[in-house]
């Protein structure tokens, strides 16, 4: 729900900011602006989109590994999350992981279940891949229109940066807490 209201409030931000500052002073009609609003969401809707299938698509299950060494979550960085407030707002972050993966990860259905743990790690992975590709590809709305970069490209960029941002912190919080549950499982079943 929270992506919802981000792009919503970013996109009437964006609009109202350049209708007051951006019409006047550089000569585009509201039409202009609103039709490169648009065509900019649309743009940044298919990146995410063409993101999530083509991760889903080229990275095997088996390189989807929560314990490898690329996949690592430092102290530090759970530390830092925390400092952003994850705990106060995760829940609140739309998951998508229904739809592409048919798994749902709002929440954890059976702790006493290794296999489904690891699959729920693993399907943090490719969450969390997806969110960063979509986050570093989201550049692409800057040449949408070049004569808006400053007015409609940057404040989209940065909808899109905080779209795509909040769900990957969330699944790296997340992923070891998991992975405490799953060794603790394998332990006490070993």
């Amino acid at each position: 729900m929270i992506h919802f209201y981000i792009i919503l409030f970013g996109i009437v931000l964006t609009t109202i900011l350049s209708t007051t500052l951006g019409v006047n002073v550089l000569h585009f009609s509201l039409g202009e602006v609103m039709r490169c609003v648009l065509i900019s969401f649309a743009v940044l809707f298919v990146v995410n989109l063409i993101c999530a299938i083509l991760v889903r698509l080229l990275l095997p299950k088996k390189l989807a590994n929560p314990f490898s060494k690329f996949f690592k979550v430092h102290n530090w960085e759970r530390k830092f999350y925390e400092k952003l407030g994850v705990r106060a707002w995760k829940d609140r972050i739309a998951e998508a992981g229904k739809i592409f993966a048919k798994f749902d990860k709002s929440k954890i259905s059976n702790m006493n279940d290794g296999e489904y743990l690891y699959k729920f790690m693993q399907e943090t992975i490719y969450g969390e891949l997806i969110h960063w590709f979509s986050f570093v590809l989201g550049f692409v709305v800057f040449f949408v229109n070049k004569q808006m970069w400053h007015i409609v490209g940057l404040p989209m960029f940065i909808i899109n940066t905080l779209v795509n941002i909040l769900p990957y912190i969330v699944q790296r919080y997340n992923r070891p807490r998991l992975m405490a549950a799953y060794m603790r499982l394998q332990r006490n079943n070993g």
